[in-house]
């Protein structure tokens, strides 16, 4: 059976080794060849006590040998050639190296016997950690200390393994944090996150510039610190001072001449599962804003629209109704006021249906669900109709209404009936607005540079102020000076816009000058 190599030897005595390697054949030998360890193990103790207590390092063996040489020096020098004083020499050289190898000896014994004694207390100290006895089996020792490393490398790479692990989970947590803050900081509403001590945890780009903050600097920092709305700073505290239930709520503030719509909730991880919270300890916020500026004002305008609306159904309505309770009621004894009361009921009928007719048509356009059938058509035709409908209304107030028509060949792709409507109102306006005895022209102008054709109503009347020129167009807008001229519902040149500008793709412009008159003017592309 094959022996294998002893590392732990270099912990073993070498007497003792030999001893144990010797053949059964000389057990005879042994007491006698015991014995010289014997003698030379106290030996080795008296020197090694006489050592200690001189505390003796064979480096002190290199002072005899210098003395040897500077005697030898100085006797040389002194008689060379004396036969007696050579022999002095020689006994004085000899006992200096005498002296030098007692001390060498002595040395290097002790600091064996020293290294022996360290090693053994080593092997005491290995074998007492293993839980082995001193002095049992050395393969057991070794098998111990195999079985020891096999355990602590087979531990190691465990610990390698999951620093492997967590290193990869950390990156792929860091991955995912980067992608979570890039898609947060992509969202157009600001979004705004604060712990439970309102300290900004996360502040989205829109939110930063709503806030008037910057990201980096406001991070970690108190909000009331950072931001100057105090009325956002109330309402964050008090949702963070409520129970998580209470915190789900939507408020809205303004933001200069913008209004946002504040939802607002818990921090997932102050809250259970359901969204609510055991104890009404203070927690963290979410707070999305969405911006309502449009909604209020569509709101608004909703409002103002109704309520124009039923200003202007009940005027047409109460003449009809009085009028009506007058004729039932016999009042009108002679035909003459019959007839004025039926051409009262009659003209509020045909205002009342234009008003609702001129609703129906915005909505319509504005919803994109009105019926459109376009054609090339003929400009000249269409303004020449207009001209000759309002004619009777021009005379009946002495007003010159004139027509200046380009040729028949110049046409646009248009519906007809709707861009007859357009040039109806703006002719019909400028009749109502126009003073007895002006003048209203309707002319043609041909843009060849633009391929375009130009439609413009001027007439000489009244004129709007500057300060009403940019709501002309809005709907049951009505300039406050001239409403004495006429009476209207505010929509005509409301539908006129969205005829020209939504449905054909025109442009409809307007100038006008106080006392001197306005001109509306409709541009199109020609056919070509």
């Amino acid at each position: 059976m094959a022996t294998h190599p002893k590392p732990w030897a270099f912990l073993d005595d070498d007497d003792d080794a030999s001893s144990a390697a010797a053949p059964s054949s000389f057990a005879d030998d042994t007491s006698a060849r015991s014995a010289a360890p014997r003698l030379r193990s106290r030996v080795l103790k008296f020197v090694t006590s006489f050592q200690s207590r001189l505390n003796l390092d064979p480096r002190w063996s290199a002072l005899p040998i210098g003395l040897i040489a500077i005697w030898i020096c100085i006797a040389t020098a002194v008689a060379p050639s004396d036969l007696g004083l050579a022999r002095w020499n020689g006994f004085v050289v000899t006992l200096f190296a005498a002296a030098a190898m007692t001390i060498l000896l002595i040395g290097r014994s002790a600091a064996g016997d020293g290294r022996d004694g360290s090693r053994e207390a080593m092997r005491q100290a290995l074998a007492q950690r293993l839980g082995i006895a001193p002095g049992g089996d050395a393969e057991s020792l070794w098998t111990s200390i195999e079985a020891h490393a096999t355990n602590i490398e087979q531990r190691v790479n465990e610990l390698v393994q999951e620093q492997r692990r967590l290193q990869l989970e950390a990156s792929l947590h860091s991955a995912q944090r980067r992608n979570l803050e890039a898609i947060l900081h992509g969202m157009a509403e600001p979004l705004l996150v604060v712990d439970r001590f309102e300290r900004i945890v996360f502040v989205n780009q829109v939110a930063a510039e709503l806030l008037e903050i910057t990201t980096n600097d406001a991070i970690r920092q108190p909000l009331d610190q950072v931001v100057s709305n105090a009325k956002l700073i109330d309402v964050v505290r008090q949702a963070c001072q409520a129970d998580a239930r209470a915190a789900r709520r939507r408020v809205e503030l303004d933001f200069g001449d913008r209004a946002f719509a504040l939802s607002m909730a818990p921090l997932p991880d102050s809250a259970t599962a359901d969204g609510t919270s055991a104890q009404s300890s203070a927690h963290g916020l979410v707070v999305l804003f969405r911006d309502v500026t449009c909604d209020r004002l569509a709101a608004k305008a909703k409002s103002e629209f109704v309520a124009h609306v039923s200003h202007e159904l009940r005027t047409p309505l109460s003449s009809i109704r009085a009028y009506t309770e007058m004729l039932v009621d016999g009042e009108a004894t002679d035909e003459k006021t019959r007839a004025e009361y039926y051409g009262i009921i009659q003209t509020s009928a045909d205002r009342l249906g234009r008003l609702i007719d001129n609703m129906l048509n915005i909505s319509r356009i504005e919803a994109g669900t009105v019926r459109i059938n376009k054609e090339p058509v003929a400009v000249s035709i269409i303004v020449k109709e207009v001209a000759d409908s309002l004619k009777p209304q021009a005379e009946e107030k002495n007003i010159a209404l004139l027509a200046d028509l380009a040729p028949v060949v110049d046409r646009v792709m248009a519906d007809r009936d709707l861009l007859y409507q357009a040039v109806l109102n703006l002719a019909s306006n400028a009749i109502k607005y126009t003073p007895e005895g002006g003048e209203v022209t309707v002319r043609m102008i041909t843009l060849e540079e633009q391929n375009a054709l130009r439609i413009e109503v001027s007439d000489t009347g009244v004129g709007i102020p500057a300060e009403d020129l940019p709501h002309m167009f809005e709907k049951f807008y009505r300039v406050e000076a001239n409403k004495h001229m006429a009476k209207g519902t505010g929509l005509g040149l409301n539908l006129v816009k969205n005829i020209v500008e939504v449905v054909h793709e025109g442009k409809v412009s307007l100038r006008s000058e106080v006392g001197k008159g306005s001109t509306f003017a409709i541009t199109l592309n020609k056919v070509t």
